[in-house]
């Protein structure tokens, strides 16, 4: 696997510009080990490696543990062409994506108020915001994009993920396009920055 990230890293610029959703490229390079479609999110990079599938051989077993050592049932990946997670929010105080005039493709950060991350949360806002309801569907990404741009929104409350499950515990019940599922949902098991 090491060899794996050496070879990843070789082909990224080392700029550690953090545009990406981590600190580091050797960050990325360790998440790219074993996540086929994260070298997409280099912007530097002209075109994602052809040969980029003999980096990722699925080697290690997935625990369904997390980081805080929680029991999870089915990992919620990212769309091919999205930077991170998908979520729907709601400010606390609905009011104030309009007063901030959020629109497509801003950078905002907050903290989830009910689920108890104890992380700030940044994200890159990817459909039009909902003004008469308040919501908002933003891509989480990592810290260093809100450096320079970034708008705090306060806490919110996360209304929806979107995203792909390619790995599951158990079998997914489906009612129409909503799983339904036992397991607390967590950010925790994202390592990204």
């Amino acid at each position: 696997m090491e060899n794996n990230i050496r070879n990843i890293l070789e082909s990224l610029p080392e700029k550690n510009c953090g545009q990406c959703g981590f600190k580091t490229c050797a960050e990325l390079a360790a998440f790219a080990a074993s996540h086929a479609d994260a070298l997409k999110r280099c912007i530097y990079l002209e075109k994602p490696l052809a040969d980029a599938a003999k980096f990722w051989p699925i080697t290690e077993e997935i625990t369904w543990i997390d980081v805080l050592g929680r029991e999870y049932e089915f990992i919620l990946e990212q769309f091919p062409d999205d930077p991170g997670p998908r979520e729907t929010i709601v400010p606390l105080n609905p009011a104030n994506i309009e007063k901030l005039a959020v629109k497509k493709g801003d950078i905002l950060y907050g903290r989830p108020s009910l689920v108890g991350c104890p992380v700030t949360h940044v994200g890159v806002v990817v459909e039009e915001p909902d003004y008469l309801n308040g919501a908002i569907t933003w891509c989480v990404v990592g810290p260093l994009a809100a450096r320079d741009q970034g708008r705090e929104i306060g806490y919110y409350q996360i209304i929806a993920y979107d995203g792909l499950v390619r790995h599951s515990r158990e079998e997914l019940q489906m009612a129409g396009a909503i799983i339904f599922c036992r397991a607390p949902v967590c950010c925790c098991q994202d390592t990204r920055a």
